[in-house]
């Protein structure tokens, strides 16, 4: 047989594995979809209905496309969501990284009409909704990552390293292997074990960011108007409390930099020395009384336009 036919035959049997692997996985995810759904509809008072899933075996990301969340009792829709996606899940170990992303989430007519009378910009958005973990589990080290989006209105980032965090990871993974049905014994010494593996993890770094949208000026209107305050009070009001809280000029100017331009604000926090949660707790607490020393301590960077 020629080389070039065996190299033909061989690429034939790995495509046909391929895609059945694919198949394979797909009812498989389908299966484990329906369980969570079904277990989720059990524990609330929603109900859940989508139109299909699939699964990408080499990036292990499940999708579920056109999602609807109801009330179980009046079956009265409460959001719609474009997509539901999770990647890099492992239900034997923590994966090195995790993700999961709710796209084009919008509200229920109903519930729209009810938001909108506080405010009509976020009551007509579009949302997103996007949460990663990366886990070094040679170092300890873990990054979290969140981050919401009105389009056009305005996003929000939240994003957090630390250090030590092996316990933790091992801790979670022991009770989501548990199950619901344990005894109160074993459920107040995974409680202990869960609070021990908080306080020995490291704060290293914590970024927020508000990234400010063409409707983010209508947003803060509608909230201030609620309350009875135009943009310019508040903005009088904020520059009389600024001055009376003792933090740099830098800081104070990035806050006001903001509430003027509502274009963008980034706060960034890092701790030069590793130190768990309690020493932290202590050493903000010894510097409450020397502002300038714990926002050294900090690293507080504050920039806004």
């Amino acid at each position: 047989m020629k080389k070039s036919t065996i190299m033909l035959a061989l690429g034939g049997v790995m495509s046909a594995a391929v895609v059945g692997a694919h198949i394979y996985a797909n009812q498989q995810a389908e299966l484990v979809i329906e369980q969570q759904i079904t277990q989720f509809s059990e524990q609330s008072d929603m109900l859940i209905e989508y139109q299909g899933s699939s699964y990408n075996l080499f990036t292990n990301t499940v999708e579920v496309q056109s999602l609807v969340v109801k009330d179980a009792l009046e079956q009265q829709t409460l959001l719609n969501i474009g997509e539901f996606s999770l990647q890099g899940y492992e239900a034997d170990k923590v994966s090195d990284f995790t993700e999961v992303k709710l796209i084009n989430v919008t509200l229920s007519p109903a519930i729209a009409a009810e938001l909108e009378q506080q405010s009509k910009a976020l009551a007509g958005a579009h949302y997103s909704l996007t949460s990663s973990m990366r886990y070094d589990e040679q170092t300890g080290n873990s990054q979290f990552k969140s981050a919401v989006e009105a389009a056009g209105v305005v996003g929000v980032e939240f994003n957090f390293d630390l250090g030590n965090s092996a316990e933790l990871m091992s801790t979670s993974l022991e009770m989501q292997q548990q199950g619901a049905e344990i005894t109160l014994e074993q459920e107040l010494q995974m409680q202990s074990k869960l609070l021990s593996a908080l306080q020995s993890l490291e704060p290293q770094k914590l970024t927020f960011a508000i990234d400010g949208q063409p409707k983010l000026d209508l947003l803060v209107t509608e909230l201030l108007t609620s309350k009875g305050l135009t943009k310019e009070q508040f903005q009088q009001m904020l520059t009389m409390q600024l001055a009376q809280v003792p933090v740099s000029d830098a800081v104070k100017q990035g806050i006001t930099g903001f509430v003027s331009g509502l274009n963008a604000l980034k706060v960034d926090v890092s701790v030069d020395e590793a130190m768990n949660f309690n020493a932290f707790s202590q050493q903000v607490q010894m510097l409450a009384a020397d502002p300038e020393g714990l926002e050294k301590f900090l690293n507080l960077k504050v920039s806004g336009s």
